[in-house]
């Protein structure tokens, strides 16, 4: 199923005024270090990887969007922008530091395809370089918080003026469908996605981080690296490659 949140231009024109630097783009920015090479996996319109350059060697910045990279490619041409898919990219190449942010990992809808994506991170990663991403806590049901009354928010585009935002949700099994509503203030006019994102469990997540050969240093349960807890709005998983040595 084609996303039409990150493949319509007529959606994608409201990414960057819905999804603004955060806390966590500012963290993941403390990661890297001047002479590293980087892969953003999920990159999107690119707001991280056109930060980043400025902050480190070289970035390859990787999205399944052709629409999400044409946005990305307007912000910096000094990044590497490749169409391709997190569970299926190959390059020959490995990076000190990969990260997935915006919970891009939870994209991934089985369990297959994220232990493909966790097999590629450990296939391009150096021995000693430094993995992040993150997944929403499923344990604290965050969807329930997406109704529409809950998840009103306004914001001011160049060309439209304000537009009110808003999404809904209906849930079976660990996957979410929600709907994305972008309506022009005061008008009729109005844009509707409907998207599916998955909320696997933290045993899952760490049975296939050890399939794929990653260790997992660190477990945060929010963005000001606080450890993780079962109420932790969110997972974020650091670590690297397993080393096995040699007796």
């Amino acid at each position: 199923m084609i996303d039409k949140l990150y493949q319509d231009l007529n959606l994608v024109q409201f990414y960057d005024y819905d999804n603004p630097w955060s806390e966590s783009y500012d963290v993941i920015s403390n990661f890297v270090k001047i002479d590293d090479s980087v892969l953003d996996i999920g990159c999107g319109t690119g707001t991280v990887a056109s930060e980043l350059i400025h902050r480190c060697k070289e970035i390859y910045a990787l999205d399944i969007s052709v629409e999400m990279l044409t946005r990305a490619k307007e912000k910096t041409s000094n990044v590497n922008w490749i169409h391709a898919s997190a569970s299926s990219f190959s390059f020959d190449k490995k990076f000190d530091f990969i990260f997935l942010s915006g919970h891009s990992f939870q994209t991934l809808l089985t369990e297959n395809d994220r232990l493909k994506l966790l097999k590629n991170i450990e296939n391009h990663l150096k021995d000693d370089g430094t993995f992040v991403f993150d997944s929403r806590n499923p344990l604290v049901q965050e969807w329930t918080t997406w109704g529409e009354k809950e998840s009103i928010r306004y914001f001011k585009h160049p060309n439209y003026g304000i537009i009110k935002a808003w999404n809904d949700w209906e849930a079976k099994d660990e996957i979410i469908t929600y709907q994305t509503f972008y309506e022009v203030l005061h008008t009729d006019k109005r844009w509707v996605a409907s998207s599916q994102i998955s909320f696997p469990m933290k045993e899952e997540i760490y049975s296939l981080l050890d399939q794929a050969e990653l260790s997992v240093k660190h477990l945060y349960g929010d963005w000001q690296l606080n450890p993780y807890t079962d109420k932790s709005n969110e997972m974020i998983f650091v670590g690297s490659k397993r080393i096995i040595s040699l007796k």
